[in-house]
């Protein structure tokens, strides 16, 4: 069987991930130990596999180089929303506001699932119109954690609740950013989203 050498090279670029995956998931690994492998791969995968295509001039030195700070960048932008995240947990947890919510909260409803409706739906959606790039998850699992939910059902509430609203992001850059690529306007692209929604977003 034939296969093309797009599909040769996706699967090879996913073996990071999925070592990373296998690592913390199968094998109970720390997330350094796994991300530290992924690493180890990753490079191994450029430059062994896609330096050689890439334009001659740049080089195998200089296409680590490029990686290596979009790599930087990106896991800075990551690591700044998390921590903004972990000074208003902490500032939230100091200043008995976790409580305040949590009566207000109550004054409302003390079924658990309404709680989950209120801040991994409701508030989740709202954080991530309002900043995105993973904000809302950062906000509303640790508010979840407060209110009793473990850990991890807190992440995954939250990720299910505030994934319909990642197709407009913060402020809509993803439809503005795709007008910019296609022939469609930030409009027409809204508009389908929102038809979408409409017709699976009572799913989530």
């Amino acid at each position: 069987m034939h296969t093309e050498p797009s599909t040769v090279h996706a699967m090879i670029a996913a073996l990071p991930i999925l070592a990373v995956l296998v690592l913390m998931v199968v094998w109970r690994r720390s997330a350094a130990v796994a991300g530290s492998v992924g690493l180890a791969i990753s490079v191994l995968v450029a430059v062994t596999v896609f330096a050689p295509t890439a334009d001659a001039e740049l080089g195998a030195g200089a296409t680590l180089v490029g990686a290596g700070v979009e790599a930087v960048f990106t896991a800075a932008t990551i690591l700044w929303i998390i921590f903004g995240a972990l000074c208003l947990f902490h500032l939230q947890e100091r200043t008995g506001g976790f409580d305040r919510l949590r009566e207000a909260i109550a004054s409302i409803s003390g079924n658990r699932r309404v709680v989950a409706i209120l801040i991994a739906w409701f508030f989740a959606l709202f954080a991530e119109g309002a900043a995105g790039f993973g904000t809302a998850v950062a906000l509303a699992a640790p508010f979840l954690v407060g209110f009793g939910f473990k850990p991890v059902q807190a992440v995954v509430i939250t990720l299910i609740g505030h994934s319909v609203g990642v197709s407009f992001g913060a402020v809509g850059t993803p439809v503005v950013a795709q007008s910019q690529l296609v022939e469609f306007s930030g409009l027409a692209l809204g508009q389908s989203a929102a038809s979408f929604h409409v017709l699976l977003g009572w799913v989530m």
